[in-house]
């Protein structure tokens, strides 16, 4: 079951991947790649330490944020800041790629969620400077996918790196578990 989850995983990344192939620019190819590889890479991690159900938790994580995401984007109608159509709010790809973010600092701690951040930063980075989102959007999504994957995830570790927003203000935690 294992291996064939793990092609499965494998077949529908570089299926994505080369419909990637023809973005219009490098930093919107490259958002785009960061968005696929973060979950890719969570799921590979999970696979190399035999946590399976680890990778059921990210799986049910990740299509639960995209399902709130899409049920925002048809109610909401937010006009994207290029004019193309009125699917803005909330950003999938920053839903998706913080999504992964938590996931990976959940189940490995700051030395995967850190990096795993910024490249999750990156891409809601990239989408606001394609205008193909306002901040709004791409911090939405980003709460959407990190509270998702914190609902979904059981943490393998005592440490914890999170981020909250309130208002017109952002934090970022960090514990340590007391010896």
């Amino acid at each position: 079951m294992q291996q064939l989850l793990s092609k499965l995983i494998l077949l529908g990344s570089m299926a994505v991947l080369s419909l990637q192939a023809h973005a219009l620019d490098s930093t919107t190819r490259n958002a785009n790649l960061v968005t696929i590889g973060l979950p890719a890479f969570a799921a590979g991690m999970s696979f190399l330490n035999d946590d399976t159900a680890g990778v059921v938790q990210l799986v049910k994580s990740e299509v639960v944020t995209l399902g709130i995401v899409e049920v925002l984007k048809s109610t909401t109608h937010e006009m994207r800041p290029n004019g193309k159509d009125d699917k803005s709010f909330p950003s999938g790809h920053a839903a998706v790629a913080f999504s992964a973010a938590q996931y990976m600092q959940m189940k490995g701690g700051w030395e995967y969620g850190v990096p795993a951040y910024l490249a999750a930063s990156y891409v809601a980075w990239a989408r606001v400077d394609a205008r193909e989102h306002h901040w709004r959007d791409v911090a939405a999504g980003a709460a959407t996918g990190m509270l998702t994957t914190y609902y979904f995830t059981d943490a393998n570790t005592g440490r914890r790196l999170g981020m909250s927003w309130t208002g017109r203000s952002a934090s970022l935690q960090f514990q340590q578990p007391l010896n």
